[in-house]
């Protein structure tokens, strides 16, 4: 057994969680929550906004990123256990006409008809990635971004996000013809849960998730008017190089791809009750999740909803696994099965040094993390394996 508490293990992975902001001239904090299903440390480094030397916390609240996929992707399969929701059927039968008409061309063809849930969730339905796809500019930044960053206080509405995909970008491939990432598929995901649900999507989030497993720190930015348990303190500032990119209300666009605040504690909280089977009445829905796409990346594959990086491929040979979801702003909710162990945070910085993925990197600070916990086996040099 891990003794995360042991006084030795606390400073192994404090000095690991330190060293990102030693190495890494771009980070200026983090946090980091790690815990099995007896214990757990949670620890914090540097500053949560360096335009006011305020310090970290280990209970700082931080932009999810794209964590909120895996929240968005679990709580269209509770839809889909209540029977409310079919994965496979197009969602055309939950969603007007006018507002996926457009959507999907690719190769002279539409092919809005034939999106599937299934398909949105798994990033195989073919449709652009408005945060992503375009021709960059002289600044590296895609053409979204651009006009995110030109309009830094708008606030984004679901609609403008399609209506923007629309009018800027095609399709990549016929529904089910490959993978590619899509924030923009998400956004289309949201809108059906709220379709079908009834109601707004953190409404539906927080009865059907946050509610149930004591997430009180987390919440929709920009959605919800309700003060979250940690509102006394601001959350803390990610950055993407020198830019505030938390004080853009612009990233209201991310909305149902990566519109959450959290914090470490309550991503912990989600992450060990998917683990441990206790989020679905019938464990058939978290299977559903689990079968993993090849994403054209070594060591790299795709769910419902959730990565799973192939350890071995990655250069960690005997590690097994790891799967769960990471962000842009280098905010990761993993789940390591060889030792049944979470690793939930955040380094707040896009642009923080990144591992295992060339296009969407996890953070430098993870594998330092899984060495330590390895370390800390009686049998050095070979893992205690569990699956």
């Amino acid at each position: 057994m891990i003794a995360l508490t042991s006084p030795d293990m606390r400073m192994s992975l404090q000095n690991a969680l330190d060293q990102a902001l030693v190495f890494d001239g771009a980070v200026h904090g983090g946090v980091l929550t790690v815990a099995t299903a007896e214990d757990r440390v949670s620890l914090a480094t540097g500053l949560a906004d360096p335009r006011h030397s305020r310090r970290m916390r280990p209970d700082d609240q931080f932009h999810a990123a794209s964590i909120t996929k895996m929240i968005t992707a679990t709580t269209a399969m509770l839809l889909v256990e209540d029977g409310l929701l079919d994965l496979d059927r197009g969602i055309g039968a939950y969603l007007p006409a006018a507002t996926i008409a457009g959507l999907h061309r690719h190769g002279g063809q539409v092919y809005e008809d034939r999106l599937t849930m299934r398909q949105l969730l798994s990033h195989t339905s073919g449709v652009a990635d408005c945060f992503g796809d375009g021709p960059p500019d002289a600044s590296g930044n895609s053409p979204f971004m651009a006009a995110l960053l030109d309009e830094p206080d708008r606030l984004w509405q679901p609609h403008e996000v399609l209506a923007w995909t629309r009018r800027n970008l095609c399709g990549r491939f016929a529904p089910g013809g490959g993978w590619h990432y899509s924030d923009t598929g998400y956004v289309l995901a949201g809108l059906v849960i709220e379709r079908v649900a009834g109601d707004t999507l953190h409404d539906v989030m927080r009865s059907r998730l946050f509610a149930r497993l004591g997430m009180h720190n987390t919440y929709m930015l920009y959605r919800e008017a309700r003060r979250p348990a940690n509102a006394a303190r601001p959350v803390s500032m990610p950055a993407v190089g020198d830019i505030a990119y938390g004080a853009m209300r612009a990233t209201s666009a991310d909305w149902a791809s990566g519109g959450l605040v959290t914090n470490a504690a309550d991503l912990t909280l989600f992450m060990r009750a998917f683990a441990d089977k206790r989020i679905f009445r019938n464990d058939a829905c978290r299977r559903q999740m689990l079968p993993w796409i090849e994403t054209g990346e070594r060591g790299v594959f795709y769910g419902l909803g959730l990565r799973r990086f192939d350890l071995s491929a990655l250069g960690l040979p005997g590690y097994g696994g790891l799967w769960g979801h990471t962000g842009f702003l280098k905010a990761f909710a993993l789940y390591w099965p060889a030792m049944d162990v979470t690793i939930c945070g955040t380094l707040n910085q896009s642009r923080a040094r990144g591992v295992f993925s060339q296009l969407r990197p996890v953070a430098e600070l993870v594998p330092a993390v899984l060495r330590l916990l390895d370390a800390d086996q009686p049998m050095k040099g070979g893992m205690l394996h569990k699956g």
